[in-house]
């Protein structure tokens, strides 16, 4: 169980870091000159954004510190990287006190259930909208 707690810890954290990292031009996410993420492959093939469209430009804009961009990309990044960085902490304190917190357990749980229902639902208002 450390080492999985390790792992998500290492894993998080870099999601994070890479996202300080980037930056965002032309609605293309960069690090350095390199294109990390271009177009997304669901909307290439079928021409409707899937889900997660949005995502990692949401990130990557929360690490910059443009709450606004982050949101008219994706509704739920916002509650997700906020769920990430709370796993991060949870994860943090089992492998301090070999036990979870309670509290945010419960609370990562809750917040999960609302951040697939929010990723649904503004996924299927795009669609409709459109």
């Amino acid at each position: 169980m450390v080492i999985f707690n390790i792992l998500i810890i290492i894993a998080l954290a870099l999601i994070i870091i890479v996202s300080t990292m980037a930056h965002i031009k032309d609605d293309k996410v960069y690090l350095t000159n390199n294109i990390i993420i271009g177009k997304c492959t669901v909307k290439e093939i079928t021409g409707n954004e899937c889900p997660s469209c949005g995502l990692t430009r949401s990130f990557v804009s929360i690490s910059n510190g443009k709450l606004i961009k982050a949101i008219n990309y994706n509704y739920a990044g916002l509650p997700l990287y906020l769920l990430v960085i709370s796993q991060i902490i949870n994860s943090s304190i089992f492998l301090f006190r070999k036990r979870y917190n309670l509290y945010i357990s419960k609370y990562n749980t809750i917040f999960s259930l609302g951040i697939c229902f929010i990723i649904i639902t503004s996924w299927l208002l795009h669609i409709i909208l459109k």
